[in-house]
């Protein structure tokens, strides 16, 4: 073999040895690129197994990425992937657990809190993969949510109110009907507080002496048995879903309004804080926010007992200033909008809500004892059933579960899946509307909704009774009290 010939064979191995590098490397970088996942894939994953508790049929959302006009805000510090406006009481800590445990269950790393007190606003950055986002929070009140979401300028309302009917209509083209099931998310449950100072002695009062003191009619606490002391009212201000469930429960059922000279406050916390340092003052607020104060036991009229706001109490909606916290998103939400709405009222995220000190919805056991004058079935089953924190109620008429009763199937589902050995009782209550043997029919019909919609997902209903207009926890001179009262009790053996 020539020399010639011997370079040329050792060009050619090397160029064969070349290639197949070069083939390996071409192969390793294809397999990578359509086996990662893309941005796309990690905003918007698909949503965890057994997370949602959702019922709602609405067809879902197209997919959107992260170049639609939703996600088209970018800042200097990244693109926002979206926004929450609304309710101090959800805004201030709630909202933020809830973002930051969703976006680290998403992979999102390098988290870090912008927070203004002044503005009440708060901005989460992070990164996914090599990429910068942001999620911001605007805490100004439920109604400025609404506003927001009408101006284009959040993705989210965060309410502590039921949305309003001129709000449902205002809204509803381009973002749908907000008050459906997939569009409304009971998060957590709230008791408005009304707290004075711990060294005062009242420790109840009704709703009408509530009223009369924030309009200014009581004036002095020895006009309700406390001491002979002039009344420093402090309440929340007109933006706050605080306030307007306030007004809703207490003022308006005696055409009152809130005294000229009470102090009004953007901040629940900053309002604990001034009661917890005057022992004249009386405010109203969410119970996370009671901290140094006392809460007051309250009742309605003579036919209802006082009670303190307690996580039961409140869980069951049997305490009288009990409120349903919301998230509201558009029909049109983009997925990553709709996946943390479901983190909201998954296992994962009402665990959140307790330890934020809300109220959450997971099924709890309360103890039972015989009620003196009440049926013999009642007194029967309450000497050795457990009541069930969850309470069912009906949405405007007695034939639709409202949409935290939908939910309430699911999670009842749930519970009974992990204890298959519980015998369950449904026990229907009705409002004082109409002839005995109406109220009782329409109790036990409630009753037997709930039962047949429990056994067509597979759990056994041992009996369903219906006690009409007795036992009320409401006052049903009103027609929220008389839809309080419309109740099927869950109890268990």
């Amino acid at each position: 073999m020539s020399h010639q010939q011997d370079n040329i064979i050792k060009h050619d191995k090397r160029l064969l040895w070349f290639g197949g590098v070069v083939a390996v490397v071409t192969i390793v970088l294809l397999m990578w690129f359509f086996s990662a996942p893309s941005v796309e894939q990690i905003i918007h994953p698909e949503p965890p197994q057994n997370q949602t508790l959702s019922t709602d049929k609405t067809p879902s959302a197209s997919h959107q990425n992260l170049n639609s006009p939703t996600n088209a805000i970018t800042t200097s510090d990244g693109k926002v992937l979206f926004r929450l406006a609304g309710s101090n009481t959800i805004g201030e800590k709630l909202a933020p657990n809830l973002v930051e445990h969703f976006i680290k269950s998403q992979g999102g790393y390098n988290l870090a809190w912008a927070k203004n007190p002044a503005t009440l606003s708060q901005i989460l950055k992070f990164q996914v993969r090599q990429s910068h986002y942001q999620i911001i929070i605007e805490s100004h009140g439920s109604t400025t949510g609404f506003n927001a979401l009408q101006q284009h300028d959040a993705e989210i309302v965060m309410s502590s109110r039921r949305i309003k009917k001129q709000e449902l209509l205002d809204l509803f083209n381009p973002h749908g009907n907000l008050s459906k099931v997939g569009n409304e998310h009971i998060i957590a449950l709230d008791g408005l507080a009304i707290i004075v100072n711990q060294n005062n002695n009242i420790n109840s009062l009704s709703i009408e002496q509530v009223a009369k003191i924030f309009s200014g009619q009581i004036t002095n606490w020895h006009q309700v048995g406390g001491a002979n002391q002039n009344i420093e009212v402090y309440a929340r201000d007109t933006h706050s879903g605080t306030r307007d469930t306030f007004d809703h429960l207490v003022l308006d059922k005696y055409a009152a309004e809130l005294a000229a000279n009470a102090i009004q406050l953007e901040s629940s916390s900053e309002l604990s804080q001034k009661v917890a340092r005057n022992e004249a003052a009386v405010g109203f607020i969410g119970i996370n926010y009671i901290s140094h104060n006392k809460a007051l036991a309250i009742y309605e009229n003579q036919h209802t007992n006082a009670l303190y706001p307690t996580l039961f109490t409140i869980s069951s909606e049997d305490y009288a200033l009990t409120r349903r916290l919301y998230l509201y998103t558009p029909t049109s939400s983009p997925t990553i909008v709709k996946d943390f709405a479901a983190f909201a009222i998954s296992d994962a995220g009402q665990n959140i809500v307790e330890n934020t000190g809300l109220v959450s919805q997971n099924i709890s056991l309360e103890e039972t004892y015989a009620v003196t004058g009440a049926p013999a079935n009642y007194n029967k089953y309450a000497g050795k059933a457990q009541r069930l924190s969850v309470t069912l109620r009906f949405d405007y008429t007695e034939e639709n579960l409202d949409n935290k009763g939908k939910r309430d199937l699911l999670r009842l589902l749930n519970y009974f899946e992990r204890h298959p050995n519980k015998r369950v009782v449904l026990m229907g209550f009705s409002d004082n509307q109409g002839e005995a043997t109406t109220k009782l029919n329409n109790s036990l019909k409630q009753a037997k909704i709930v039962a047949q919609a429990l056994s067509s997902r597979g759990i056994s209903v041992v009996d369903s009774l219906g006690f009409g207009s007795i036992l009320p926890i409401a006052s049903n001179d009103s027609i929220q009290g008389q839809e309080r009262n419309r109740r099927v009790e869950v109890w268990v053996y």
